[in-house]
């Protein structure tokens, strides 16, 4: 399912796979979140709701990934690779992927504000 994302310095997209998490992220759209930058690689803020269908969390992260971390509920886009692509446990859950705009995510600021909706 196709996802579009807006920002306060354009729009990106992107792209959510048909899994468990997935299908539980994009039955909560339309959501304007806040997000952070944290380690200058990745973008993330708190879901207003845990997603429960997590299964199969992954130790390490690519660019241009959307995930789901756990421990504090957050989706996570990671927009750059700073030589470590480990994540600590329990992992993050791979929700999807951005096609298009993740230099606008880069550039968002820290904290900025985006709208995420299905395409």
């Amino acid at each position: 399912m196709n996802i579009r994302i807006t920002l306060p310095n354009g729009e990106a997209t992107g792209e959510i796979i048909d899994s468990p998490a997935g299908r539980e992220l994009l039955s909560a759209l339309p959501l304007t979140l806040t997000l952070g930058d944290l380690f200058e690689r990745e973008k993330m803020g708190p879901l207003p709701v845990a997603l429960a269908n997590v299964t199969d969390p992954i130790g390490a992260y690519t660019v241009g990934q959307i995930a789901y971390w756990a421990p504090s509920q957050d989706i996570v886009f990671f927009y750059a690779d700073t030589g470590d692509l480990s994540i600590p446990e329990p992992g993050i859950v791979h929700l999807g992927t951005i096609t298009t705009g993740l230099d606008l995510i880069a550039a968002g600021g820290d904290p900025f504000t985006m709208t995420i909706e299905k395409a």
